[in-house]
């Protein structure tokens, strides 16, 4: 075969590039101690209203020496800027930063020995830091189940009621129009509220009286979080009807679309009524126009969080399309920079870690559920501190999937002894499923349209939960990771914990709480170290105004079953 060359008159040379130098170097290992964390595909969280406060300590004695912070971290257009270290008359260089918007950002050092003469590049990696909404630090959540609360007249008249409980935000299941199951996550349109829920006199279209409902909440001081189903839709949906080639195919089908489904207990359950969106078709207009259309359906959603200063919540995360999910998320971060991200996403530590560092989820829910009995909750709590500078958890104590709370934990009392666990053990982000006030036994079926809610011993809970709630709202070292200590020797049934403020050590809690349901228990606590040397404290618990005065390191007591106890530490 012969190749002709093509002709050409004259040779041109193109431009060599000149090589311009910044007067940078790399560092030496070993010549600076910083004070967060630098090995390999490190992170770590901070909430927007929170400084972000670095230290840098030279190991060598320097004439002149620098530091500079190069970072994002500033800009309101990922634009990168330098901001120098102050070096304390004695001690490390150190610089505090208030960030201006949420979101995952970079950092790096560098440092100069001779009065900025000749730079140096830290040799540690870039540094990452997730900065989440302050909104998402006090979450106090009341699911609230459209299909058994009547209309939307009816969910504005139970605000009033949500808000005496002492919640500051209400989780809606879904309220778009349903499909033939009539589940709320198989949804036949995804812009339509369902007409089960709309008031027969009012001739206004659903929307508009949904609105009245988010308006409602914000005026009362309720935020919302809404839930968005991304993964699937009803099989006999809009979407399914007339745009077929967005659902994955599947032959097997009498209709020709694959069936959702989840994996449980290391079997594959198959959604009858769901089927599954094609984020991956091979045809990019189709895979383009089907991402733009569910990015508008995230987007009109997380419109009425924002609204309220709320969140969203992802569900199913761990089967969603992780290119999908990431695009969505920075979309949702750019139209509404405070929205609250969480997500249903169930995995090792190590996955949840990896996906933490990638994407800016703000919160992941927690399986509290599973971990019913003493010893276990005690090692997952301590987990939930221990990790709590990457991941930061929503700690129901049941979700509207689970069993009723009472079923899970042996009586209506051991629920409300679970809520007070989580609330005032955990990191400050609690939640519970409508009825539990009511000392429901029943779990509540979500799907079904026009059932009405049978509440045994009305607000048989409310006050007591109530209390909770204020106590979760008024201190904020309940709202804080890594300040837990048990003092319960490891006991099968009762947890007794001291937690301390981080931003206010004066301010000291004990918490104790019988899971037993049956048995009292005699409790000896070793309090070592919390009473002033050679005095004493004032033990005031706060839920039935009890008060002992501890005068010396040892306190012995009773705890009856499903038994709580907050005591405030105050010195005397």
């Amino acid at each position: 075969m012969t190749v002709t060359i093509p002709q050409a008159a004259v040779l041109v040379r193109r431009e060599i590039p000149s090589l311009r130098s910044h007067n940078m170097r790399i560092a030496r290992e070993g010549q600076l101690k910083r004070s967060w964390p630098v090995a390999p595909h490190e992170f770590f969280r901070i909430f927007k209203d929170e400084p972000l406060v670095l230290e840098v300590e030279f190991l060598e004695t320097h004439p002149a020496p620098q530091i500079r912070l190069y970072t994002n971290l500033l800009s309101e257009a990922d634009e990168w800027s330098e901001i120098e270290f102050q070096r304390r008359p004695a001690g490390p260089f150190s610089l505090s930063l208030t960030p201006p918007r949420c979101g995952i950002f970079l950092f790096k050092i560098k440092h100069s020995a001779d009065g900025g003469k000749t730079w140096f590049w830290d040799r540690i990696p870039f540094s990452k830091v997730i900065v989440d909404p302050a909104g998402a630090k006090d979450i106090r959540m009341y699911t609230l189940i459209p299909n058994v609360s009547g209309r939307i007249g009816d969910w504005i008249a139970a605000l009033d009621h949500v808000r005496d409980l002492g919640f500051n935000m209400v989780h809606l299941l879904p309220v778009t129009a349903m499909d033939a199951s009539e589940s709320p996550y198989a949804a036949a349109d995804l812009f339509a509220i369902d007409p089960s829920f709309l008031a027969p006199d009012d001739v206004r279209n659903g929307l508009a009286q949904f609105e009245d409902f988010v308006r409602a909440a914000r005026e009362k001081g309720i935020r919302l979080c809404l839930d968005l189903v991304l993964n699937h839709i009803g099989i006999t949906s809009q979407m399914a009807g007339r745009c077929p080639e967005w659902i994955v195919e599947d032959k097997n089908e009498p209709n020709g679309l694959m069936r959702a489904g989840c994996w449980h207990m290391n079997k594959w359950i198959k959604w009858g009524d769901l089927c599954r969106i094609h984020y991956d078709h091979p045809e990019p207009v189709i895979r383009q126009e089907l991402w733009a259309y569910m990015k508008q359906y995230a987007l009109f959603w997380a419109n009425y969080a924002a609204y309220t200063g709320g969140m969203i919540r992802l569900d199913n995360l761990h089967s969603s399309h992780p290119e999908f999910i990431a695009d969505l998320i920075g979309t949702l971060r750019l139209a509404y920079p405070d929205l609250i991200i969480q997500a249903e996403f169930f995995s090792d530590s190590n996955t949840l870690l990896k996906t933490a560092a990638r994407r800016e989820l703000n919160l992941l829910l927690a399986d509290a559920w599973e971990h019913p009995f003493a010893e276990a909750l005690r090692d997952y709590l301590i987990y939930l501190h221990a990790i709590s500078t990457k991941l930061r958890f929503l700690t129901p104590i049941s979700t509207h999937d689970t069993s009723s709370a009472a079923l899970l934990y042996g009586s209506p009392a051991a629920a409300v002894t679970r809520y007070f666990t989580l609330a005032l053990f955990a990191t400050g982000q609690m939640g519970m499923v409508q009825g539990m006030e009511h000392g429901l036994l029943e779990k509540i079926h979500f799907i079904g349209r026009n059932r009405v809610l049978s509440l045994p011993s009305p607000d048989r809970y409310s006050a007591l939960i109530g209390k909770v709630n204020r106590l979760l709202a008024d201190h904020a070292l309940f709202q804080e990771g890594g300040n837990i200590r048990f003092v319960d020797q490891g006991h099968g049934a009762v947890l007794a914990a001291l937690r301390e403020g981080c931003k206010r050590p004066e301010e000291r809690f004990l918490l104790l709480a019988n899971l037993d349901t049956t048995n009292p228990y005699q409790m000896k606590l070793d309090l070592s170290g919390i009473r002033p040397r050679d005095g004493s404290c004032l033990l005031r618990e706060m839920l039935q105004g009890e008060e002992i005065a501890l005068k010396d390191d040892v306190l012995a007591l009773e705890i009856e079953p499903c038994g709580m106890r907050a005591y405030r530490i105050e010195n005397r």
